[in-house]
């Protein structure tokens, strides 16, 4: 659950996190494709709120796990002048650390067939050090069994025990997928160079098939075989607030790859949503506003 400041001591409420900011983006791009939201929630009120909003944007929750007596997590996001963010969290005892052992329980079969199986850093930051290990496993399992396994690094330093806990995982799940969708933050940080063509040759010599690398204002770089691109972001006059839209970005590049655009073309689409998206407080953006074609 998120609370945004919308005046003094005033809240917005709404619903919002990285995954699932993706797969909203992902499902508006492709209308036709089913979407599910594997994750845990509890079985209160909020969390019931939490699955009708879901079912608003048409996002499948028939994986999203029930804990009994659980609850969600929450978090104030504030906003400064130039659209950037300060968070607090309250989530140390949310049902969605539960989220790997129950799809263990369910069976990990649940996932074959998909055509992109997405998650991101965060996901496995809130799991403990022997989950992380066995969900890496899995996922190593499980690429067999689908199209593609898609990743988004998303470090967020106070989830982990320490940076080297962080970077050790996060290098090892890059291992085992197909496309990997990080920032220059935080390849910076990973690679401890900061250099966005050579964040792609060492993810590329990884193992990695494809790399949409995003670059804040200055847009994105891309990898894909033997190519190598940049691209230029959309000017935008004035940002409100930079939250969502690099999942944004994520939701809006994965489908169009999935209707078999171009990586240049699928990233394209991307930075011209991602631009939208910062003209507005919030993750999530009007409909109207989202579909990824030039207006």
């Amino acid at each position: 659950m998120e609370l945004r400041a919308v005046g003094e001591d005033t809240f917005a409420r709404s619903y919002a996190g990285d995954v699932y900011n993706t797969a909203v983006y992902l499902k508006r791009s492709l209308p036709a494709a089913q979407v599910q939201f594997l994750t845990a929630v509890g079985d209160d009120a909020a969390s019931n709120a939490m699955r009708r909003v879901w079912s608003a944007h048409a996002i499948d929750h028939a994986l999203a796990f029930s804990v009994e007596a659980g609850s969600i997590g929450l978090y104030l996001i504030e906003t400064d002048a130039f659209g950037e963010r300060s968070f607090q969290y309250w989530r140390s005892h949310s049902a969605a650390r539960r989220w790997l052992a129950l799809l263990q329980e369910r069976g990990e079969s649940i996932l074959f067939g998909a055509d992109i199986v997405y998650l991101s850093g965060i996901a496995l930051a809130i799991l403990n050090p022997d989950e992380r290990v066995a969900a890496i496993e899995l996922l190593r399992r499980v690429r067999t069994h689908v199209g593609r396994i898609a990743f988004d690094p998303n470090v967020r330093l106070r989830l982990w025990q320490s940076p080297q806990v962080a970077a050790q995982c996060i290098r090892a799940a890059i291992s085992v997928c197909d496309i990997v969708l990080p920032s220059a933050e935080d390849l910076a940080w990973l690679f401890g160079v900061d250099e966005p063509m050579r964040h792609m040759e060492l993810l590329m010599d990884m193992g990695v098939s494809e790399v949409a690398l995003t670059l804040g204002a200055d847009g994105c770089a891309i990898a894909a075989g033997e190519a190598r691109t940049q691209l230029p972001g959309p000017i935008v006059e004035r940002v409100i607030d930079t939250s969502g839209a690099g999942d944004a970005f994520n939701g809006v590049y994965l489908a169009s790859r999935l209707q078999g655009s171009s990586p240049q073309k699928a990233a394209e689409q991307a930075l011209l949503v991602a631009s939208r998206v910062v003209r507005h407080a919030g993750a999530i953006i009007p409909a109207s506003e989202s579909h990824p074609m030039e207006s």
